[in-house]
């Protein structure tokens, strides 16, 4: 006959055996991947926070076009981990150079033939999460704004409710419109001579966004860097007859040629004598005639090229 003494003791380990693995089961099943999923987004929105920063950044080196404008913003790549399990996750940031220039410059000689080119580049920027614990969210930087990404295929505005809002912001003196146009512009100098209506100097201000050719890709888990490096280079002309300005149709080659048509304008006005605007059949073509062949011009040509790198 079986002593129920000696069960009794048996039952009551395999009870709390049963009940620690219980717990145990439940904290690496429930507790541990709420903690990592909680770190995790705080991982990301500190992504989202360095993009919108490096966005605002962009917008003020372009604005600047000044070699010493130079700028720097962490970003961190992985994120997860918590104090009873410190595996991250990590990402990688990439930076990709848009197909075909939204805008075009073009100098012309005496003769009407092209001597010089800027072409307007942009660049896009993206964070790609890897071995995310939480959603496989990621951000992508392109012309002005911040998109959230999902499954590298979907993509959603940060800043705004839908793309028409998106697409309202570069007419008139909207934000993204307002960058765009920054990206060409022209200065003066008018003649302090006794002929009146005519410039002494035509600064011509393009810029363009590019890859840095080595570092256009980072990757890891801890933290790495998006980095402004402005590379302005100045060119002087003096046998310049006119200048014609390109867009690529889209919203911010049109807002961008909006730029350069408004500066320009000013300066036949400004320098009725020096500048002239000739219309063309094309509404994505602007073209001014510079000089009057009387008196020398100084035309100067800053070519601002940005260059955006991932650390």
């Amino acid at each position: 006959m079986m002593n129920d003494d000696a069960v009794a003791p048996v039952i009551a380990v395999m009870l709390i055996l049963a009940a620690a693995v219980t717990v145990l089961s439940v904290w690496n099943a429930v507790y541990i991947p709420s903690l990592k999923q909680s770190s995790e987004i705080e991982h990301l929105r500190s992504v989202e926070s360095s993009f919108l920063r490096f966005s605002s950044d962009l917008g003020d080196a372009v604005s600047s076009r000044q070699d010493s404008f130079t700028r720097s913003e962490p970003v961190q790549l992985g994120g997860g981990d918590c104090i009873f399990n410190t595996l991250r996750s990590g990402g990688s940031l990439f930076v990709q150079e848009e197909p075909e220039p939204v805008y075009s410059l073009t100098l012309y000689d005496e003769g009407l033939n092209p001597v010089s080119q800027v072409n307007g580049t942009l660049v896009n920027i993206s964070y790609e999460p890897v071995g995310n614990f939480w959603q496989d969210q990621g951000y992508r930087w392109q012309r002005g704004f911040v998109n959230v990404t999902k499954h590298r295929t979907l993509e959603s505005p940060l800043d705004y409710s839908t793309m028409d809002d998106v697409n309202n912001e570069f007419n008139g003196t909207a934000s993204l419109g307002m960058f765009a146009r920054s990206f060409g512009s022209a200065d003066y100098t008018q003649n302090q001579s006794a002929v009146s209506g005519n410039c002494s100097r035509i600064v011509l201000n393009a810029v363009r966004l590019s890859v840095s050719p080595d570092h256009p890709f980072a990757s890891g888990n801890g933290y790495g860097s998006l980095k402004i490096i402005p590379r302005v280079n100045t060119t002087r002309f003096d046998r310049i007859a006119a200048v014609s300005v390109n867009s690529d149709r889209s919203l911010f080659g049109n807002a961008t040629l909006e730029g350069w048509n408004s500066s320009l304008a000013a300066g036949a006005l400004a320098c009725s004598g020096t500048v002239g605007y000739v219309p063309q059949p094309e509404e994505d073509r602007r073209y001014y005639t510079i000089g009057d062949g009387k008196e020398p011009l100084d035309l100067i040509l800053n070519n601002a090229a940005i260059e955006i790198g991932a650390y």
